[in-house]
C-alpha cells in the first residue's frame, strides 16, 4: 500500500502545480567544510534546499552532489534528505590529479528545468606527490600574506573564542551571537587557515538565489523522490510484451519493491525509502505469470554529470610543509578508516508486518533438501506440482485451500522457480518465517509469503538463476557523525596515537539558543592560524556568514 500512497501523492502534487499561479520549484545550497583539499582528505558537506519563498522544501528526499572536471564526474554521492537538508561526506581519491573541479548540487525534480538551476561552484584539490605542475591544471605562484586587521571581519555574526590563542590538544569554547532571525540551522566549521590555493568565487550564490526563479513551464520528466530514492532500469533487450520487475534487498529483513513500468521510454522505476548506504541488490525480470523471461534490468544512473565548458587554472603556494604535514594527516586518517568496521548493509527499515509462523531450524533434525524439511515439520508450507514443477504454497485454514500466489523468499530475494530453493541445502538456513496475509507490493499482490532466512543473510553458495542480477549499489547516504576525540581526561591527552586534523571541527545542523549558540571542541597536533566558518541561509534566501580566526600554539 505504500506505493500506491506514493503515486498518489506524487500525482496530487503535479496536478496542484500546474494549477498554481506560480510553479513550485527548488533551489539548492552546498556548503563545504573548506574550499581547498589535498588528495586523500574527505570533503564534509551540507546539503540545503529551499523552495520558492526560501523555505526548507519538504518535496525532495534526495540531493546529488558531483564532482567534475570538463572530461566526466569523478565523483558523486546521494544525500538523504529531511526537511530540507542533509550532509555528507566525499574521500577524495589518492590519484587525483592537482587541479581546480566543479562541485555542483541539485535535486531530482530540479532537473526538469534544466541544468542552469543546478547550484554550482568550485574547490580546488592539490596532490602532494605530483611534484611536476601540469600547465593545464595548475601552477605554482607566490603568495602575499594578508595583514592580521584583514582577517578579522565577522561579517552577519559575533564570533568569538574563549582565547585567542592555544596548546595543542587544548578544549575551544566558541560562541555565536547577533544570529539573524529567520535564519535556517547554521553550518559550522573549524579548519587551519593555511591557504595552500587559490579558489576564485565564481558566483555570487546569494543573489543566484535571488534570481534564478522559473519562467518556463516545468518538463514533467523527472517525478520528484518525494518518499526516497528513485532507481530506474531499462529492460534489455527490449520487450515484446508485458514484464514484471523487482528490487530486493539481500539480507535478513524484507525489502521487496515491484517496478513501475513507462511503455513510452522503456524504463522502469522503483520507488523505495528508508534504505540508506551501500547494500547488495537483487533485480529479476519475470514474465506476468512469475516465470523466467530472456531479460535482464540495468540501472540507469540517476546523476546528471553536468560538466563545465571550462576550469580555470589552479593557483599553488608553494609551501611544502603545510602541503606535506596535510598529507601526512590525510594518510593517517584514511589508514583509521580503513581500520574501523562501518556497517552499511543493515540500515533500512524492512517490512513493518510480523510473521505468523517462524520456525528455527536449529531446534529440528536436518535433512538432505529443504523439500523434506517442509515435508517433515513446516505443516503449514506444502509442496505441490503444477505443470510438472514443484510449487511452494501456504495452507489457509480460513479458506481450507493452498494459496496460489505465494512469495517466496531466500535472504529477501524472490525465487520464482522454486526448484531452486527446493534442492538448496538446508544447513545454510537458520529460519523460516511464514506469513498468511495479503502483502501489497507496488500493486503486485501476495496471499502469503514463505521467507527462508540463512545465518548470515547473503545467500551463501546460491546460484541466482538468468532473470535475476545482483549489485552493489549506492542508495543516499545519512548524514556522517564527525568523529574528534576528546582530550579531557590527561589518559587520553597523553596518548602517543597522532591527531593531524585539518579541519578540528564540522557541524552541519547547528541548535541556536535563539540568536546565539555555544560550542566546543579540541585543538590538534597541529600549530598555526585557524578558521572559523559560519554559514546560514536567512528567508530572504541570503548567504549569511561569519569569520574568525585563532592561534594555535
Amino acid at each position: 500500500m505504500k506505493a500506491l500512497h506514493l503515486i498518489f501523492s506524487i500525482l496530487l502534487f503535479f496536478c496542484f502545480s500546474l494549477k498554481a499561479k506560480e510553479p513550485f520549484y527548488e533551489r539548492v545550497y552546498v556548503h563545504t567544510d573548506k574550499d581547498c583539499y589535498v588528495a586523500g582528505e574527505d570533503i564534509l558537506l551540507k546539503f540545503y534546499v529551499v523552495d520558492n519563498r526560501f523555505q526548507p522544501s519538504s518535496l525532495s528526499k534526495v540531493g546529488y552532489v558531483e564532482i567534475c572536471n570538463t572530461e566526466k564526474p569523478l565523483m558523486q554521492l546521494k544525500v538523504a534528505l529531511e526537511k530540507g537538508g542533509g550532509a555528507g561526506k566525499i574521500s577524495i581519491p589518492m590519484n587525483l590529479p592537482s587541479g581546480i573541479y566543479q562541485l555542483s548540487g541539485y535535486t531530482r525534480y530540479m532537473r526538469n528545468e534544466g541544468e542552469y538551476v543546478f547550484f554550482k561552484n568550485q574547490i580546488a584539490i592539490v596532490n602532494a606527490t605530483q611534484p611536476t605542475p601540469d600547465p593545464k591544471r595548475f601552477e605554482l605562484v607566490e603568495k602575499n600574506e594578508p595583514t592580521n586587521s584583514e582577517k578579522k571581519e565577522s561579517g552577519n555574526f559575533l564570533i568569538k573564542t574563549d582565547l585567542n590563542e592555544y596548546g595543542n590538544r587544548q578544549r575551544v569554547v566558541l560562541s555565536i551571537d547577533n544570529i539573524p532571525e529567520n535564519t535556517a540551522n547554521l553550518v559550522v566549521s573549524v579548519s587551519r587557515n593555511d591557504s595552500i590555493a587559490f579558489v576564485p568565487e565564481i558566483i555570487n550564490h546569494s543573489e543566484w538565489l535571488k534570481q534564478a526563479t522559473n519562467t518556463s513551464p516545468l518538463s514533467q520528466q523527472w517525478i520528484p523522490e518525494y518518499e526516497g530514492h528513485i532507481i530506474t532500469g531499462r529492460f534489455v533487450p527490449d520487450p515484446q510484451g508485458e514484464l514484471l520487475s523487482n528490487v530486493a534487498l539481500v539480507g535478513k529483513n524484507i525489502s521487496y519493491t515491484s517496478g513501475q513500468a513507462n511503455a513510452q521510454n522503456g524504463t522502469v522505476n522503483f520507488y523505495t525509502s528508508g534504505i540508506f548506504g551501500r547494500q547488495q541488490i537483487v533485480t529479476s525480470a519475470v514474465s506476468p505469470f512469475y516465470e523466467k523471461a530472456a531479460y535482464r534490468i540495468d540501472l540507469l544512473t540517476p546523476f546528471c554529470a553536468s560538466l563545465p565548458d571550462s576550469l580555470p587554472v589552479l593557483q599553488i603556494y608553494p609551501n611544502e610543509k603545510q602541503i606535506m604535514e596535510r598529507y601526512i594527516g590525510a594518510q593517517i586518517q584514511g589508514k583509521m578508516n580503513n581500520d574501523a568496521i562501518e556497517n552499511f548493509t543493515q540500515i533500512f527499515e524492512g517490512c513493518t508486518f510480523q510473521p505468523t509462523l517462524s520456525y528455527d531450524l536449529d531446534e529440528y533434525t536436518r535433512f538432505n533438501t529443504v523439500s523434506e524439511t517442509i515435508l517433515e515439520f513446516i505443516s503449514r508450507v506444502h509442496v505441490v506440482k503444477i505443470r510438472d514443477k514443484r510449487r511452494i504454497g501456504v495452507f489457509l485454514t480460513e479458506y481450507q485451500r493452498i494459496s496460489p500466489r505465494t512469495l517466496v523468499l531466500l535472504d529477501g530475494i524472490p525465487i520464482y522457480d522454486h526448484e531452486d530453493i527446493l534442492n538448496y541445502n538446508p544447513m545454510y538456513i537458520k529460519k523460516v518465517d511464514i506469513y498468511d496475509e495479503r502483502y501489497m507490493f507496488g500493486g503486485k499482490d501476495f496471499e502469503c509469503i514463505v521467507s527462508f532466512i540463512t545465518r548470515e543473510g547473503n545467500l551463501p553458495l546460491f546460484q541466482l538463476s538468468g532473470e535475476s542480477q545482483l549489485f552493489s549499489y549506492d542508495y543516499p547516504s545519512p548524514s556522517p557523525v564527525f568523529d574528534m576525540p576528546d582530550y579531557s581526561t590527561d589518559l587520553v591527552k597523553n596518548s602517543r596515537k597522532p591527531d593531524f586534523r585539518h579541519t578540528l571541527y564540522w557541524n552541519p545542523f547547528v541548535a541556536t539558543n535563539g540568536q546565539s549558540a555555544n560550542l566546543s571542541f579540541y585543538t590538534s597536533d597541529l600549530s598555526g592560524e585557524f578558521k572559523v566558518v559560519v554559514e546560514g541561509i536567512n528567508a530572504n534566501g541570503e548567504i549569511i556568514r561569519g569569520v574568525s580566526y585563532f592561534q594555535v600554539k
